[in-house]
């Protein structure tokens, strides 16, 4: 172990031992469904690889955390979502997914943008487009989207679309103050 490993304390371990079992029963019920299926988990592929696939979807732990975070690095969330890297680069070129870049140019993504299916949630994506066509860059969107705000009752972005499950009002209302605020951001 090195001195940037943080040792595994009782309370970590009490929560892997915990996140162990549930994956075990989640997954022992996907494999009940597979074999009525007359297929086998080994069926899904390479076994090893699945295993690399499913912890591919815990984030990171990186410096901005705590204001951000946590994150997923590009290799991660390229496993997660089965894409590549270059699929990645082209979602955040259009402003569809937003990747905060670090100081030695690798790129970060905030997991508070997606759902549990690694979808971008709604009202996010359109604010990532919006602030990033005004040429907002990665951090200064997401303290955007995780600061609290008057215009959402003092919640912030992604706490408002969530307490609102992303309807389209809520949608509608983060995207119309993206825009005020990127125009203004602009003069």
């Amino acid at each position: 172990m090195t001195d940037q490993v943080a040792p595994l304390t009782s309370a970590n371990s009490a929560a892997l031992d915990t996140l162990v079992e549930l994956v075990s029963s989640q997954l022992a019920d996907r494999v009940e469904d597979l074999g009525r299926q007359g297929r086998t988990l080994r069926s899904l592929g390479d076994l090893d690889e699945l295993a690399t696939r499913m912890v591919a979807a815990l984030p990171t732990v990186h410096p901005w955390d705590s204001e951000l975070g946590p994150f997923y690095d590009t290799n991660g969330l390229s496993r997660w979502l089965g894409v590549t890297r270059q699929a990645l680069a082209d979602r955040v070129k259009r402003g569809t997914l937003l990747a905060c870049r670090t100081a030695d140019s690798h790129l970060l993504y905030p997991v508070l943008q997606f759902d549990r299916v690694g979808q971008v949630r709604p009202g996010v994506i359109e604010a990532v487009g919006i602030l990033t066509r005004a040429g907002a860059d990665g951090w200064a969107i997401g303290t955007w989207l995780t600061t609290a705000s008057v215009a959402f009752d003092g919640e912030s972005v992604v706490d408002y679309l969530v307490v609102h499950h992303g309807s389209s009002e809520a949608t509608t209302r983060v995207a119309a103050a993206a825009t005020a605020d990127s125009a203004a951001w602009s003069t």
